[in-house]
């Protein structure tokens, strides 16, 4: 097996070459040209690393030549300031671009698409838990444009018969981001995407309430940044998220690339469970105090995993406890 995985240099995507390459598998890593997250793969063996821009066809035809299995984990998150049709071409036509090197170099016997909770709505979730058969209607850049991925891909597969798997990540976090995750400062950033107006891919949150992170900075006055906190709706029913471990996204990955009963499927990967803010406060703060926050919404993006777990044996390990107890642990760090 020889694997072509681009996003490489990623939270997912340093992890999943040290998976393939335990599992003895021929690794080529593709990497933006100039990008210092490559200095990851600098101490794995036998790693063919290669720059390549998403949208440069040759350099893509040329990274696709000899492989047998493509993983697509290149993403860019967040727009910021890069104009959306650069946006949307990083993020859906890259997959184009990727599918036509893959038939120019005479096809593979799978590529793998990394896709994302996003395109089922994350800022309005329209059933919890989250299936695969949930309506992808995002109504945002990133989503909208992870979604149009899927498309293209299941329509090349048909056209060019390219054996394919899809998954669907939740909030992947790595371990030595964990302890950040249920704290005013973390929380903070997340309600302040407000900001963003329709930019953001919770917008759909704010729609009816752009006043939740002035209500949670006047709840918290003065309190550090770090302060454990617990997010509630009406009447104290906690917000809850699934997230999922780094090290767990890279096992469903690898179950979706090489089981033989993924073929054609799409698979949400997330965490054991989802974590409501009310456990993953008491996680930080360890029996010391924590900050509650009723606020006028209760949101809860929830994913079920059962389709991962009874086709392809998918068993995350990782709860949020893990995850801040293991952040010692031998991984690859989400930056350098």
């Amino acid at each position: 097996m020889k694997v072509l995985v681009t996003g490489a240099s990623g939270r997912v995507g340093a992890n999943m070459v040290r998976r393939l390459l335990a599992a003895d598998a021929e690794v080529r890593a593709l990497v933006m040209p100039g990008d210092p997250q490559a200095a990851k793969l600098a101490g794995l063996s036998d790693v063919e690393v290669v720059p390549a821009d998403l949208g440069d066809q040759a350099a893509i035809d040329a990274a696709c030549a000899g492989v047998t299995h493509v993983v697509h984990l290149a993403a860019q998150l967040v727009r910021g300031d890069t104009p959306v049709d650069r946006f949307f071409d990083v993020n859906a036509f890259g997959t184009l671009r990727l599918l036509e090197g893959a038939v120019r170099a005479g096809g593979v016997e799978r590529f793998l698409l990394a896709s994302t909770d996003g395109t089922y709505r994350p800022g309005d979730p329209p059933r919890v838990p989250l299936d695969e058969s949930t309506p992808q209607e995002p109504a945002d850049y990133y989503g909208t444009a992870k979604l149009l991925g899927e498309v293209i891909l299941r329509n090349h597969a048909a056209q060019f018969d390219i054996p394919f798997a899809i998954t669907r990540f939740a909030t992947v976090v790595s371990p030595e981001e964990a302890g950040a995750v249920f704290t005013l400062g973390y929380l903070r950033e997340l309600l302040g995407r407000v900001a963003l107006g329709r930019d953001s891919n919770l917008w759909q949150l704010f729609r009816e309430h752009p006043e939740l992170v002035t209500l949670l900075d006047q709840a918290a006055g003065d309190a550090p940044a770090s302060t454990p906190t617990v997010l509630t709706g009406p009447g104290g029913a906690p917000w809850s998220i699934h997230l999922v471990d780094v090290r767990d996204a890279v096992e469903g990955v690898y179950l979706a690339l090489t089981h033989p009963d993924a073929l054609g499927r799409a698979f949400n990967i997330a965490g054991p469970a989802p974590t409501s803010f009310d456990d993953g406060a008491a996680v930080l703060a360890d029996g010391g105090p924590t900050l509650t926050v009723e606020l006028p919404i209760r949101w809860r993006l929830e994913m079920t995993v059962d389709a991962a777990r009874d086709t392809l044996g998918y068993r995350p390990r990782h709860d949020y406890r893990s995850m801040v107890a293991s952040v010692h642990d031998d991984y690859v760090p989400a930056r350098v």
